[in-house]
């Protein structure tokens, strides 16, 4: 945030709506992994595809700059493109792990989605950690209420993950909040949210480029999945997951790190509402009680007062 300026809550609005848009993403690959359960492949294509259709809203973008004139000026005033295209290769890569985990557990996605939302923790240790950012007791309280609501949905998910994809949720997990974090200090150093985006995008579509060339140079053929219903919906996660990006991007450079991360990872919520109401799967007691729980973080995320704000006041009104 920068100094000075009026506090407001729309880092929430866009924390929650690319919450919204990650759960989405979230649980069409979890779809995609349960109807394709007969290919064992599944999880390194649908991630590939993912990559491309993210790569296309990066294509929209340049075109976008490009009529308009505006072109690339909004980047991180230091070493302008790594903090953007790390983070669009850690996403990546957790996208791929996340894929993986789901397809060797496709009937627990609200737990697996659970344990890589716990990367708010991550996100606000780093941003403790390197850029000092303050966190007031109200909003600490908030971070782990919400970690406990996904540990509660996690348990309640219908029968034990296997060890396997626990241990690539939590790979997951670590990559995504070194990529909310990188975007979090692209901020911090000048960048423009949707520059910051785009090149993001870029990098993550470049990553599908190179695993496709990689894929005809092994003979491995095109990373088309079983139906063409899949592939498509496989884009259309890949384009959602760019719009999470987006969305996210804004809500870390204007609100604190770790609660923004925090009210995004509580995507856990949506995906088990889908997972009901598309699939059928009921949710357990602990679910439940874990949905409630992350709501309840969720608001004491939105209504605890800045640490900086709280001294501020403190020092006005002796």
């Amino acid at each position: 945030m920068i100094p000075g300026a009026k506090p407001s809550c729309a880092w929430l609005a866009w924390a929650l709506a690319s919450m919204a848009f990650f759960g989405a993403t979230n649980f069409i690959l979890g779809y995609v992994a349960e109807r394709s359960s007969g290919d064992p492949a599944t999880s390194v294509k649908a991630a590939m595809v993912l990559w491309l259709g993210c790569g296309l809203l990066g294509i929209a973008g340049v075109a976008y700059f490009t009529l308009t004139g505006r072109g690339f000026s909004g980047l991180p005033r230091e070493r302008p493109l790594f903090l953007p295209v790390a983070a669009g290769v850690s996403l990546a890569l957790g996208m791929l792990l996340l894929k993986a985990s789901l397809a060797a557990n496709p009937l627990a996605k609200g737990p697996i989605v659970a344990v890589t939302s716990a990367n708010s923790l991550v996100v606000a240790l780093l941003a403790w950690a390197i850029i000092r950012e303050k966190l007031a007791p109200g909003q600490w309280a908030g971070i782990l209420t919400v970690v406990a609501g996904i540990v509660l949905i996690s348990l309640g998910g219908g029968g034990r993950a296997h060890l396997g994809a626990v241990g690539l949720a939590l790979a997951a997990m670590l990559l995504f909040g070194v990529t909310n974090f990188m975007l979090k200090l692209a901020g911090a150093r000048g960048g423009d949210s949707l520059t910051v985006a785009v090149v993001l995008w870029l990098a993550v579509g470049a990553c599908g480029v190179l695993a496709v060339a990689w894929r005809g140079l092994a003979g491995s053929g095109s990373p088309a999945l079983a139906r063409p219903a899949l592939t498509w919906l496989a884009l259309l996660a890949g384009a959602l997951l760019a719009l999470g990006m987006l969305a996210i991007k804004k809500a870390v450079t204007l609100g604190p790190a770790g609660p923004a991360a925090a009210v995004s990872g509580s995507n856990a919520i949506l995906v088990s509402l889908l997972d009901l109401g598309v699939l059928g799967h009921w949710l357990p007691p602990l679910k439940l009680a874990g949905m409630l729980t992350a709501i309840a973080g969720i608001t004491a995320l939105a209504l605890a007062r800045p640490l900086k704000r709280i001294h501020a006041r403190a020092k006005g009104g002796s």
